[in-house]
């Protein structure tokens, strides 16, 4: 490990960063909880976001101080030889950190950060933005309404491995169009990356990146996707009938929401092969689970809802091998759980911006779900535990 130097303070161009940070990070629309990250480079110095702590309250005594040059190093050894034992870039980062960062990890994206030319850069997880990059149809619709303005990343396991394929990405667009690769790059089932020298420019190229975006979603009609509400014998927002249903879901935190895209998207045909196809981003995976538990709402009326719901809750258990984290009951709403309020509450709004997501998605094309693969990685990922532990207890 390199020396460490408690006196390194962050530089002025920290408060940039940070108001950037804040910005974007206090915008649901953009990223949740713990998600995402930031960077700013000042004289071969990577100041990086710690991992779990939500931009929205960044500050500039939270960045970890890096060594660019050692972070580089890394990409620009052979991908064929084996790193070593343990997670590479936890290994790195522990040699290229310049001082403590009050027992805080760097993010875990910190070699694509490092590998970025830009001064500034901001990655997050945009709800509308992953309507495409979570399309089957992403490539084509990324080529189509952005052009040689983005590269475009097919989704590969976070850490070392996206870096590399970030890195390979760029190269390859320089070589098809003689160009400087954009600050734009758009990753497969994960989000956005947007590079500038200035926060302003970063701001802008999102803004732009947005704005397409929507265009593209409303010059095609919902149809069937968003339907009639499902025929529910239960009065809306019966209070005993969902006491009664959170009380089966188990003893932790329970919040509740009636929001239409759980009452009325989820209980299409489409809707619910959307849920029952496991998670779209690694986001997902960390604070809501890989699926929701689905509940009938006319069988819960039929019988002892609690009993029924926390009878659904154990064979959901026996077949997943953990217990839900987000039931959905199409006709009423969405119920979330967790340790804390809070917890339950990220889970709320997470699972709710995958069915925005979802529902985007079906619009442009159709959804391009998590591989299994895929998906165990991020379930059994260390570091994706730490960043939900960090994210919980703030």
């Amino acid at each position: 490990m390199s020396a460490l130097v408690p006196p390194l303070l962050p530089p002025p161009d920290a408060d940039e960063l940070i108001g950037l940070s804040n910005r974007f990070g206090s915008d649901p629309m953009f990223v949740r909880a713990g998600g995402g990250n930031s960077s700013v480079k000042v004289d071969g110095v990577l100041w990086i976001k710690p991992s779990g702590v939500p931009l929205a309250t960044l500050a500039a005594d939270d960045l970890v101080p890096l060594d660019r040059a050692r972070l580089l190093a890394l990409l620009e050894q052979d991908a064929a030889t084996p790193p070593g034992e343990g997670d590479p870039v936890m290994a790195i980062a522990a040699a290229a950190r310049l001082a403590e960062a009050h027992g805080r990890r760097p993010s875990v994206e910190l070699l694509f950060h490092a590998l970025l030319p830009q001064r500034l850069v901001l990655h997050t997880h945009p709800v509308l933005v992953n309507a495409v990059t979570c399309n089957s149809d992403g490539p084509a619709l990324a080529e189509r309404v952005f052009g040689d303005r983005a590269v475009w990343v097919p989704y590969t396991d976070p850490g070392l491995p996206l870096a590399r394929a970030i890195l390979d990405a760029r190269r390859a667009h320089e070589a098809r169009t003689g160009l400087v690769a954009p600050p734009v790059t758009l990753l497969g089932n994960h989000g956005l990356i947007v590079g500038g020298e200035t926060a302003a420019e970063i701001a802008a190229q999102t803004a732009w990146l947005v704005s397409a975006i929507e265009a593209e979603i409303h010059a095609r009609p919902a149809g069937e996707l968003i339907g009639a509400a499902v025929a529910s014998p239960i009065a809306p927002l019966d209070q005993a009938f969902m006491s009664a249903i959170a009380s089966g879901l188990g003893p932790r935190a329970v919040v509740f929401d009636p929001h239409p895209l759980a009452s009325s998207f989820a209980g299409t045909g489409p809707g619910r092969a959307f849920m029952a196809d496991g998670p779209l981003i690694p986001d997902q995976i960390v604070y809501t689970g890989s699926w929701p538990l689905v509940l009938d709402i006319e069988a819960l009326a039929a019988e002892r809802p609690a009993e029924l719901a926390a009878a659904r809750v154990a064979e959901f258990e026996a077949e997943r091998g953990v217990a839900p984290i987000v039931t959905v009951v199409p006709g009423l709403g969405l119920f979330a759980t967790g340790a804390s309020e809070r917890q339950a509450e990220t889970a709320r709004d997470v699972y709710l911006d995958m069915l925005r997501v979802g529902e985007a998605a079906l619009r442009l094309g159709a959804v391009r779900h998590l591989t299994e693969t895929e998906r165990m990685f991020i379930e059994s990922w260390e570091a994706e535990a730490y960043r939900k532990q960090v994210a919980a207890t703030g």
